[in-house]
């Protein structure tokens, strides 16, 4: 068997995510968890300092006269109080995002309306998408409930097809994972890895799930 063949095979086993591979061969992947659904304020407590951390690096890519889309999600509600620009524009779907900086003067806030999703505080379907279709924004932010493979998911389909929209309308696309939902399978997948800017994770990302993403997208952590 010629070195070229073998490439060809380990490449084909990844692409159906059979195996991950590493400097110097390929292991077989971590078996895929599925995920079940909390409500926004079940998820509040949980992996408050990894949301955190990933929350001042978006901080620190939003500058001056940004036009940003902010999506629902507990990681997402910590980022403004780490914003330092002067003036933002920004437009969400999360009830819980336009409440945390609706009364602040450094930022012009567009709530886009819709369908109201009480388990996670955002407005989906036609209305909402309506807006995301008539926008563009230099940098979109956006949750995730799992990563598995080359696959950004979530748990409602009506949330992903929003998210999808809003990536395709954006010159700087981010999504927000922390290490705990790398190799999670969601009920919805929204978007690819390969589509995107980058990933943004905290420092406690494993360094073979890094090594494996960071071909395909920016890893920042």
């Amino acid at each position: 068997m010629t070195e070229t063949t073998i490439r060809r095979d380990l490449s084909e086993l990844e692409e159906r995510g059979l195996l991950m591979r590493v400097h110097g061969g390929a292991k077989k992947k971590k078996t895929v968890s599925t995920y079940t659904e909390l409500t926004n304020s079940q998820k509040q407590t949980i992996n408050v300092e990894k949301k955190k951390e990933i929350a001042k690096k978006c901080a620190s890519l939003i500058k001056d006269n940004d036009i940003i889309f902010i999506s629902s999600g507990t990681t997402n509600d910590f980022i403004f109080e780490y914003v330092n620009a002067n003036h933002v524009n920004v437009i969400t779907n999360s009830i819980h995002v336009f409440n945390r900086i609706k009364d602040r003067s450094n930022f012009d806030v567009v709530l886009s309306g819709g369908r109201y999703r009480q388990r996670t505080g955002t407005f989906v379907g036609y209305f909402a998408n309506q807006l995301l279709n008539e926008i563009k924004v230099t940098k979109a932010f956006v949750g995730t409930n799992g990563i598995s493979d080359l696959n950004m998911t979530t748990a409602n389909e009506e949330e992903g097809n929003g998210l999808r929209v809003i990536l395709d309308h954006a010159h700087e696309r981010y999504v927000l994972a922390n290490s705990t939902k790398f190799n999670v399978q969601a009920f919805f997948s929204f978007y690819n890895v390969k589509n995107i800017t980058g990933i943004i994770t905290d420092s406690e990302i494993n360094y073979d799930v890094e090594d494996y993403y960071k071909r395909f997208t920016r890893i920042i952590k």
